[in-house]
Parts: C-alpha cells; structure tokens; sequence
C-alpha cells in the first residue's frame, strides 16, 4: 500500500487536539496560551546552563531540588531543559512550556501515530480516532496538560519515542532510515529512563522492517545512533554526582529519609494495588467521585492500554515483535511498580504513560481498524480524564 496522505486527517488532528488541550489547560490552572508552569525545575536548568553552571543559584521550599555536596540540582533527567534552552533565550524565565513543550510535541506524536497506523493498514478514520486516543483517552492528557516538570519529561519522553518509531518501522514505500529512530528514543531516555527497556523493541521492528540486513549490522546502528546520547548523559550524572546512572533523586530530602531508597520490590504490592485494584469512591458532595491521589485503576482511564494488552495476549502477530513488546511492558510495569511513589498525588495511575510507547506498537500490530466498541471506550476515558482535570483543585490529597 502506497500511502499519500491528504492534508485532511492531519487538520482534524489540530482541530480536535488543541482545543482538548487548551480546555485541559484551563481546568488544571493554567494562564493561557503562553502559560509557564511554577514548577518549572527545567527551565532553571536551562537558565543555569547559559550562565555556565549545573547547579542552580537557589532551591525554592516548593520545588524538589537535590542537594548534594552544598550545592543544589535538578534530579530529572535533562532533556526537558534542552528543549527549554531556545524558549528562555526567546522568553526569558517565563517561558511557554506548556504550548510548545507539550502541545507542539503532542500535534507530532499524533502525525506520526497516524503515520504509522496508516502503514500497519488501518483506514483513515481508524488511524485518526486511535491516534487521538493514545494522547487524550489516556493518563498522558490527565497528567500532561501542563509543563510541570514532572508532566514535562513523561509528556516528552513518550512523544520522541513515537517519533522514533516512523524511523525504525519503515512503510511500504521503503523510506525511512533506522539510525534517528534510535537516536530519538536515547533522547527519550533522557526524559524517562526506563523507556531504555525499548530498545529490544525498536530493534526488533528494525530487523523486521528490513528482512535484507544481518541483526548485527541493525545492533551496529542502534549502539552508533545511541552512544552519543548515552554518553553525554552519563557524563553529565558523574560530573554533578559521581555516578553515570545518578539523576539526582537520590539526593532528595524525602528519598534519603527512605530506608530502602526509591527502589525496592516491598513497593510492588502497594503499587500494584492501587494500579490495578483501587476504584473510585463517591463521596456525595464535591466532587461526586473521589479518585485516590495516590493511584487509582490505571484501566478506567487508559482505554488504549487495555486494547493493547488484550491485543498482545489474545490476538496473533509477528513472533518477534509480540515477544519484545511483551519484554517492554513487563519491564517497564515492574520498573515503576517497585518506585516509591506514594507521596506523588496523580489522577489516575499516572506512571502508566511510560507503557504507552510499547502499548502502541502491540496495538499497531494486534489490530487493523479502531472499532465502534474501542471508540466507546476511549470517549469514556477521555471524559473520566476531563473530570480529573476539572476537580483536581478539590481532589483530597493522600498524605503518606
């Protein structure tokens, strides 16, 4: 299949997108078009970088700043504050984050989910409402309407990682060159470390787009695209913390308050309790339904992720690329089921946007259309996570 898309389905993506943002924006708070979230650790990063230091020249009570050796850092991982450092050269500190941080990368990741259904055969209809869906029918439009710093790198990571899948999985036409796809996703790695895990994936659609190429040259090309990234970022963790693999969480207050540090397997049945099992309750007042803020049922608003899942497990597809999505999504899911996110306050279960990239694939893959019962669905996840926005003001907070 030939695919020569008209300009159409890319208008309906802008103009059902944007005003679910801008809409999301204003009901989490947000100031307008050009609104810069105050929590805002990215954009200090940035600012501190053009005036040649890593560490920041003050940490505010109200941000999570590390300290470490007397001095404070940023304890997320850097990529956010590179997209950042073009905004504070043109804005200043008040840079609008939320519109190009987010939304801008959003309209993207839904060009190429588009993109890359249309390939895997799904009409234009299928392809748009299943695209849409993966941004707003999940925990990335309840969470990441906003550029807080936390929303940033989630938000980000996961579009980049979508993009680099229009490189690695190459259409009919044979266009499309594996090495930026790699490129893309070391740098969505650098926003959310466990999307490392995607690596066996992304190589496995490579191999599998380009039967001709020998798995060593493919492995070549994911070390040579990946390197440079890994690097500089490792270099970076040991030049402000004596360790390549140290972000800096480590060295917040509360982490060091944790006598078994942010990772541990006695943080996975907690987790996965609220995950999986915890529901919504009503409260009769306001609001009517109150979500847990230390995690609800991630399935009542990622409908997608659903779909995916059952696709992996009941429907038949390629081998290799069902067993690599399988790896990802086990991965990753054990991954932030073992953090220490209980004083975190989410809507939903928000770490499940790092699934999200994997979920798409097997969702790609397991299907060819985005039935009536799937758009049903995901309109019902869309309107839990609008209500989650509206009411987030007034949600009572977990206190652990």
């Amino acid at each position: 299949m030939k695919m020569r898309p008209a300009g159409r389905p890319y208008l309906v993506l802008f103009l059902v997108s944007f005003p679910l943002w801008y809409a999301g924006l204003v009901l989490r708070g947000g100031k307008g078009l050009l609104d810069h979230s105050p929590i805002d650790q990215q954009t200090r990063q940035a600012s501190a970088w053009l005036s040649g230091r890593a560490s920041l020249a003050e940490a505010p009570e109200y941000l999570e700043i590390a300290d470490f050796e007397g001095r404070h850092y940023v304890s997320f991982p850097p990529v956010p504050a590179v997209v950042e450092l073009p905004l504070v050269l043109l804005f200043g500190e008040r840079t609008p984050n939320a519109l190009v941080g987010i939304y801008f990368f959003w309209l993207l990741a839904l060009w190429a989910q588009f993109l890359l259904l249309r390939r895997r055969g799904f009409d234009e209809t299928s392809a748009t409402l299943a695209s849409l869906s993966f941004v707003f029918a999940t925990n990335l439009f309840a969470t990441c309407v906003r550029a807080n710093v936390w929303a940033y790198g989630q938000s980000l990571g996961y579009c980049l990682a979508v993009l680099g899948l229009l490189f690695v999985l190459r259409g009919d036409s044979g266009a499309g060159r594996p090495g930026p796809g790699y490129l893309l996703l070391s740098l969505a790695v650098g926003c959310r470390p466990l999307l490392a895990l995607l690596f066996p994936l992304y190589l496995a659609l490579d191999l599998r787009s380009r039967p001709e190429r020998p798995w060593p040259r493919a492995l070549v090309t994911l070390v040579a695209w990946s390197a440079p990234v890994a690097l500089a970022l490792a270099l970076y963790n040991q030049a402000r913390f004596g360790s390549p693999l140290e972000f800096g969480h480590n060295h917040l207050d509360w982490a060091r308050k944790l006598p078994e540090g942010i990772w541990s397997l006695s943080y996975l049945p907690w987790n996965a309790y609220h995950a999986f099992l915890r529901l919504p309750e009503w409260t009769g007042g306001w609001p009517p339904l109150r979500f847990d803020t230390a995690g609800t049922a991630l399935w009542l608003n990622n409908a997608p992720l659903v779909f995916a899942a059952y696709g992996l497990v009941r429907r038949r597809f390629d081998p290799l690329v069902r067993g690599a999505c399988a790896m990802a999504l086990l991965g990753i899911g054990f991954g932030i089921l073992c953090y220490e996110g209980r004083g975190n306050t989410q809507f939903g279960f928000r770490y499940a946007i790092d699934l999200l990239p994997a979920a798409f694939v097997a969702f790609a893959f397991a299907y060819r259309r985005f039935s009536p019962g799937m758009a049903l669905a995901a309109a019902s996840s869309i309107l839990l996570n609008v209500y989650g926005l509206a009411v987030w003001k007034e949600m009572p907070r977990f206190r652990a």
